[in-house]
């Protein structure tokens, strides 16, 4: 009885945030904006016939898959180089962690004013004789990659320490027998220390791929509602916009399904690791 009694915050908890919050959506979802009628496929066929949406499906499930591997490859390495012993390894490792520690919109407005037509990066080239470039022009593949490296450099930090815990609890003694027994540092790499990460490197993966799919205020504040949509600006733009209560919860549900495919088979990685 102590047990439920101590349990009820955080059943109050999930059930105020949580429960009634998604349970409100998924209603949005299936009602007429207009008749009001419930159970409708209504606002599902509205963004069915709307080419953004499609657009901004493709862009999300595309975007997750360049970003978390460009976290995982820099958060390995990092995490390689770390875990030697590094002169001024401290202050090094504070200055990795910077882009996550800075909050997100004060990171994101700071790049912007690097990669806009008019930032600091043409600003420069100008100077050399060069062109100014647009890094983050609408719908171009410009724009995805920038997007891309852009969010992974914020978020890379957080793979690192992820990878990094899991690499110095690794015993020395295993990477000292396979030395001894004539292994390279790549052979030591690939088949001693790179198994071991196994667990944490899907750990990593499922945490930033499903982080990564609900991305929301990088492609916004850099490239505006339409200039690189995803689900979630998607959603915020019909909601804003437009005022449809319905599409908006429409996009956030197949965002939910899409999260929710996503993270099966890594789940199941996961436990078999």
């Amino acid at each position: 009885m102590r047990a439920w009694f101590l349990a009820v915050p955080l059943v109050v908890y999930l059930a105020v945030f949580l429960v009634f919050p998604v349970g409100e959506a998924v209603r949005l979802a299936f009602t007429d904006s207009v008749s009001g009628t419930f159970p409708s496929l209504e606002s599902f066929r509205t963004i069915a016939d709307d080419g953004l949406f499609w657009r901004a499906l493709r862009v999300n499930l595309a975007l997750p898959l360049l970003a978390v591997a460009l976290e995982l490859v820099a958060g390995l390495g990092l995490a390689l180089l770390f875990a030697e012993r590094l002169p001024a390894r401290r202050l090094l490792r504070a200055a990795v962690l910077l882009p996550f520690a800075l909050p997100e919109i004060v990171f994101l407005t700071i790049l912007r004013s690097i990669l806009t037509p008019r930032g600091y990066l043409s600003g420069a080239l100008v100077g050399l004789g060069a062109q100014p470039v647009d890094l983050l022009a609408p719908g171009t593949f410009a724009s995805f990659v920038s997007v891309a490296l852009v969010d992974a450099w914020r978020t890379t930090p957080l793979v690192f320490l992820i990878l990094l815990g899991a690499l110095v609890a690794i015993p020395g003694e295993i990477g000292q027998a396979a030395r001894v027994d004539g292994a390279s540092a790549w052979r030591r790499f690939w088949h001693v220390t790179l198994p071991l990460l196994r667990p944490a490197i899907v750990a990593a993966v499922l945490l930033r791929g499903l982080d990564a799919l609900r991305i929301f205020a990088a492609p916004l504040v850099l490239t505006g509602v339409e200039g690189m949509p995803v689900l979630s600006t998607y959603a915020f733009h019909q909601w804003s916009d437009y005022g449809d209560d319905g599409a908006a919860a429409a996009a956030s549900v197949v965002l939910a399904v899409v999260c929710v495919l996503a993270s099966v088979p890594l789940l199941r990685r996961r436990i078999t690791a």
